[in-house]
């Protein structure tokens, strides 16, 4: 077997060539890091449940509210659902809106009126009302530590039966 000397020189050069760029790519790479750390605490806002609605169940940061209308009576739910400020101090701006509306054609009403408080029971302060049949209904403020906000529930059916559903968003 006869080796061509000249085709190795290149084989070796190349080989050599790509050792040399595999070295220098190598080197070239740089490393920066992050290093957090995540503290857990408890929930800042919390929900309480009112005294109007026997179905009321609050898990984290849900509450679900199943009520009970008859068509063409309306009906108040005044202690429906809380939001309170658990923190000692510092205060936080939410957006209270509406994210999954009732059809309007099967509530003549359908609201949800929003109260502020220091304590509870105390003089609640009237903020706005919510229609719970349009997704453009919000609301914007400012919850200051161990205030409470009160929601009140309104309904007067026009449906006959079944069972709607409406989504309220708390984003603060």
């Amino acid at each position: 077997m006869k080796i061509n000397s000249r085709k190795s020189l290149k084989l070796v050069a190349l080989l050599v060539t790509a050792m040399i760029i595999a070295t220098v790519s190598a080197q070239t790479y740089r490393y920066m890091y992050i290093n957090g750390g995540v503290t857990i605490s408890s929930a800042k806002l919390v929900w309480l449940k009112g005294s109007d609605v026997a179905n009321c169940n609050i898990t984290g940061s849900t509450a679900s509210l199943a009520v009970n209308v008859e068509q063409g009576t309306p009906i108040n739910f005044i202690e429906a659902v809380f939001l309170k400020n658990t923190n000692s101090s510092g205060s936080f701006s939410y957006t209270i809106s509406v994210t999954q509306a009732l059809s309007s054609s099967d509530f003549e009403r359908a609201k949800m009126h929003i109260y502020e408080n220091y304590t509870s029971p105390g003089i609640w302060t009237f903020l706005d009302t919510l229609d719970l049949t349009s997704t453009s209904s919000s609301y914007s403020g400012s919850l200051s530590a161990g205030h409470f906000l009160r929601m009140t529930l309104e309904f007067n059916a026009t449906a006959s039966t079944g069972t709607k559903n409406f989504v309220v968003q708390v984003q603060y």
